[in-house]
């Protein structure tokens, strides 16, 4: 029979195995998706960064460009007025400027065919403002005698101001249009990255929970073994000796397989912190771009792209934070249950009475904190490991302070009594109560009964078991809502473990 029992157990832990690995090949392929989508993402948002750069630059030499026009227009009209050298200076100094802007804005649009055009029409205008110029400072009377038998309005300088501002208007314009679709390329581009990252980050939990629920159901399940194994062989020794020896390397194999998972779940959690990191540097260096830009033309603000570089990624970004924070802490808690299951025991004989009085001593502030008080009755001797024993205790007791019920002072007793070779110990509290079909629920990885106001993993019920089965005892819970509850600790009062010590 345990030769059987040993097969089987063999190849639960090879499928384990198996579904393990392929858990991780699943959470890789997500990992390895989210980076592609990354570097395709931030590839294209570095091209639609500097095709919006490309563009301001070139608005920028539009606006210095009509500035140019509008002092030209101005010169020419006070050199006729007034034929002062300075105006004619002024002049010449500034329709050079524009020519020179002229050639250095033609060579920034020469992947634009629209652009080109009215490059040539600007220059075109520009040659015959040279000309008109020219003849002005050749006759400047028969120019002011003109102007006095018309006026500015029809005047061919006038009109050759107005046809450049009309050019570069339609110009910036131009420009304006490529400016608004290259910033929605760029945040559609952002959007599909976050998405992907999410949608991969998403999987890697699921992944996550996947391996928590294989360790949990591992675990169960060799309880479940290891309780069978001592009913069938109870009174055999020699059988006893042989399936504890099997059972304690079964149970080693699963806290091996527990630290391994938590080992191997910790490097793409890292990773992930890591490439969080580096997506809010991004929405920094975008959240500066886009401010510095709406500050210089706040008439190109899109308060949907603002809204979501303000606050939706931020937001986004700590939901994502918070989430691998809080799996950090559960691999950990995970990690710490796999130390006390290797941990070797060492049984000595207890005082529980004392044990016990100590522990509640040590959660005497807190109890006056919430408004309870912790009482301890007699409670018979017996053998065991203290630190197991302490640490199931100090759990109880702690629970029952937690679970306080908002409408009664809280009271928590500890007491016990010998029952066929067996002691218990009750731990009983009028805190809320839980409701009986969770009775077995709370005893679960990582689950929890009633309102989660409080801190917690949803591990510290689960240690307690774990322990006590590890004591060869056993933990049990008697309650309704709203009525207390009533832990029962069962020890062996000589020390008996489920395995070696």
């Amino acid at each position: 029979m345990p030769e059987t029992f040993a097969l089987a157990q063999e190849r639960y832990q090879a499928r384990g195995r198996k579904i393990f690995i392929g858990l991780l090949v699943v959470g890789a392929l997500m990992l390895v998706i989210a980076l592609g989508a990354a570097v395709r993402t931030l590839t294209s948002t570095a091209e639609d960064t500097n095709s919006v750069e490309h563009t301001l630059q070139i608005q920028t030499m539009l606006g210095r460009l009509n500035g140019y026009a509008e002092r030209i227009e101005t010169a020419r009209r006070g050199f006729i007025i007034q034929p002062d050298p300075t105006f004619r200076n002024n002049l010449g100094k500034t329709q050079d400027s524009f020519d020179r802007t002229l050639n250095v804005l033609s060579k920034n649009v020469s992947d634009n065919p629209a652009q080109l055009d009215r490059i040539e029409k600007l220059a075109a205008l520009s040659n015959e403002r040279r000309q008109l110029l020219a003849q002005m400072f050749a006759a400047p009377d028969a120019a002011r005698q003109a102007i006095r038998e018309g006026d500015f309005d029809t005047d061919r300088g006038t009109l050759l101001t107005r046809d450049v501002r009309n050019t570069i208007r339609a110009m910036y314009e131009a420009e304006g249009s490529l400016l608004e679709r290259r910033n929605r390329n760029q945040f559609d581009s952002l959007v599909s990255f976050y998405l992907t990252a999410g949608a991969a980050i998403a999987l890697l939990v699921l992944v996550m929970i996947a391996a928590f629920m294989l360790l949990t159901r591992y675990n169960r399940d060799l309880a479940r073994a290891q309780a069978s194994l001592r009913s069938v062989n109870a009174g055999l020794e020699d059988a006893v000796d042989q399936r504890t020896a099997e059972l304690t390397r079964a149970n080693a194999e699963i806290q091996r397989f527990a630290y391994i998972v938590s080992h191997d779940l910790r490097s793409p959690l890292v990773n992930v912190l890591g490439f969080t990191s580096e997506l809010d540097a991004a929405r920094k260096v975008l959240h500066a771009h886009l401010s510095k830009l709406y500050e210089d033309h706040p008439d190109l603000k899109n308060e949907d792209a603002w809204l979501a570089v303000e606050e939706d990624l931020p937001e986004a970004l700590g939901f994502i934070r918070t989430s691998t924070e809080k799996m950090d802490r559960l691999i950990n808690s995970i990690l710490e249950l796999s130390r006390q299951g290797r941990r070797t025991l060492h049984p000595e004989q207890l005082d529980m009475t004392a044990l016990t009085e100590a522990v509640a001593s040590t959660m005497k502030q807190r109890a006056e904190s919430v408004g309870a008080t912790v009482s301890v009755a007699s409670i018979p001797p017996l053998q065991s490991d203290r630190i197991a024993v302490e640490q199931i205790i100090s759990n109880l007791i702690e629970n029952a302070l937690k679970y306080l019920s908002p409408k009664r002072a809280g009271v928590v007793q500890v007491e016990g009594h010998r029952k066929a070779g067996r002691v218990e110990i009750a731990v009983i509290d009028n805190g809320r109560g839980i409701a009986p079909e969770d009775h077995d629920r709370i005893f679960d990885l990582f689950r929890r009964a009633g309102t989660q106001d409080q801190p917690g993993e949803g591990l510290g019920l689960a240690n307690v078991r774990a322990l006590a089965y590890r004591l060869g005892g056993t933990i049990d819970v008697e309650s309704q809502l709203d009525e207390g509850a009533r832990f029962i600790l069962t020890l062996p009062e000589r020390f008996v473990a489920a395995e070696p010590a």
